[in-house]
């Protein structure tokens, strides 16, 4: 059977190499960069990109579009469409911390001359804050009373009241990433939602879109007008494939450039000539949310027993080899927020069957725990793009075996798992008991669309009106050592309710050929320094 799959593996590589679209492998294209995409793109916009973790959306978007600033691996924040990041200091943040105003460099302009302006900006935030346009979140962007532009290169955000994560948030790193837009574009291409820009946007970043083959590539050449001169890498050539065990079977084979490989996976390039690495620790963090609204898990004694029934220790050992540390909150392991002393229930089986004795269920003589003569079953939502997913929840349903939780596990693509209720997003529309989930955590600690009440990324349905003051007070000072104290406080609570059994806080790994030179994943995105990659 494994040399059944190895032949199949190189076939479809085979395939991939030799079907319509450009050279047959990176070595052939000295000019190009290969890489593949765990699936096709939801939107080449990014007002409605999907804007989880795992989106390879934003991916390509980065490509295309320039944030406000970026983030490089240190954690050093460079300005992009900003000639400077506003401070109080500097006098881009009010006295009273309600009014933002950002200074926009005079040598930017889009794929076809035209200038970026204050006027994009201020029609993209009209776009996401216009309710016929099904945004992934408008968190932030609704807190902004009024803007104004004084003139081309000034734009001024009035805040309804002080909000801590504004600079690090609108138009970058937030949690919800959106890029500006170009208004001479998309102010006549109405509804947004159908526009032909979402299949062929107009750029102001390094790369402008060449084709797009649904399903299968897209190709991206260097843009050249591009402010900081045209890329050196003269085209990009993405590739549409989901499977795993192919991507990495096409670095093996050297027809892709770079890809994010699970930690399961490195050892099996340890062989392949002519490969390096980069690790990206990431602001995200991956867990299990617990669907609080499916009764028994509206019991906390049951979602300690769950937390108290999980090896993560084993799991972070043995399926990530350690590269995903297991941690207990979902403020990431570097973050200033992060307070180790929170903690989850430890792994202790002994302790998760007393805990679901206290509730009730007890165990019947097939060994699965029986209420009123109902067995505790629960469905588990993985999506197989990730092997370290997939490998999590094969562990965690023996886990949860072992003390007499019958869980079932559903496989769904990313997609499908990510989208918005109204397009059947398991997620958004409750329909799973336990989920495995990745959420990015944005450059700021503000956990509010994941732990509030109404939160954006709440799959969970937790509400704890303590935590929404708590979200309350942090986000309305900028006094760090406040708002450290609030978030604190906030990741006890959490530990203690357990919504979530989080897994780890993961480093990314990347493996990339010898020859691409320039490749610096950063925690927040692999493709915010494309334009500086290179081929010898």
């Amino acid at each position: 059977m494994r040399l059944l799959a190895s032949l199949f593996s190189a076939a479809l590589v085979v395939a991939l190499l030799t079907g319509c679209g450009s050279s047959a492998t990176p070595d052939a294209d000295a000019d190009a960069v290969h890489f593949n995409l765990a699936g096709d793109p939801t939107s080449l916009d990014p007002l409605f990109a999907v804007q989880d973790a795992a989106s390879v959306d934003q991916e390509v978007a980065r490509l295309c579009f320039e944030p406000f600033f970026d983030i490089d691996p240190n954690g050093k924040r460079i300005p992009e469409l900003l000639r400077e990041i506003p401070t109080r200091a500097n006098g881009g943040i009010s006295r009273d911390g309600r009014s933002i105003t950002y200074r926009l460099r005079s040598n930017i302009r889009w794929q076809d001359g035209v200038a970026v302006t204050s006027r994009d900006v201020l029609f993209t935030l009209r776009a996401i804050m216009d309710p016929r346009n099904p945004v992934r979140s408008r968190a932030g962007y609704d807190l902004v009373d009024r803007a104004a532009a004084p003139d081309a290169r000034t734009v001024v955000f009035h805040l309804r009241r002080p909000w801590s994560p504004a600079v690090e948030t609108l138009f970058s790193y937030g949690a919800v990433p959106q890029y500006v837009l170009p208004a001479h574009v998309l102010g006549t291409q109405n509804p947004l939602l159908h526009a032909a820009f979402n299949a062929a946007p107009v750029c102001d970043g390094p790369y402008v879109l060449r084709s797009w083959h649904r399903g299968d590539r897209l190709v991206y050449v260097a843009n050249q007008r591009y402010w900081r001169g045209p890329p050196k890498t003269k085209q990009l050539v993405v590739r549409v494939v989901p499977d795993p065990g192919t991507n990495l079977t096409m670095l093996q084979a050297g027809a892709s450039d770079w890809n994010l490989i699970a930690p399961a996976q490195q050892p099996a390039l340890a062989n392949v000539s002519g490969l390096r690495y980069a690790y990206a620790p990431l602001a995200l963090v991956a867990g299990v949310a617990i669907n609080l609204t499916h009764p028994p898990l509206d019991d906390v004694r049951v979602r300690r027993a769950l937390a108290a029934a999980i090896d993560r220790a084993t799991i972070s050992k043995k399926i990530t080899l350690g590269r995903y540390p297991v941690t207990d909150s979902d403020q990431p392991q570097r973050s200033w927020a992060y307070d180790p002393r929170a903690k989850l229930p430890a792994y202790d089986p002994a302790v998760a069957s007393r805990l679901l004795d206290a509730a009730g269920w007890h165990r019947g003589t097939d060994g699965i725990r029986m209420k009123g003569g109902k067995r505790l079953a629960l469905t588990y939502v993985q999506f197989p793009e990730s092997t370290t997913g997939v490998r999590a929840a094969t562990a965690i349903q023996l886990d949860l075996r072992a003390v007499g939780v019958d869980v079932q596990i559903k496989s769904v693509s990313n997609a499908q798992l990510f989208l918005p209720k109204s397009e059947g997003g398991l997620l958004a529309k409750g329909d799973f008991d336990l989920a495995y989930v990745p959420w990015p955590m944005g450059a700021d600690p503000d956990d509010s669309v994941l732990l509030t009440c109404h939160g954006a990324s709440n799959y969970m349905r937790y509400c704890n009106p303590q935590v929404d003051r708590l979200e309350h007070d942090a986000l309305i000072t900028y006094d760090r050592a406040a708002r450290r104290h609030d978030y604190a406080r906030i990741q006890e609570i959490a530990a203690s309710d357990v919504p979530i059994v989080y897994l780890f806080n993961p480093t990314y790994v990347y493996a990339y050929r010898e020859r691409l030179r320039n490749f610096a994943p950063s925690g927040f995105s692999p493709t915010w320094n494309a334009w500086r990659w290179e081929t010898r």
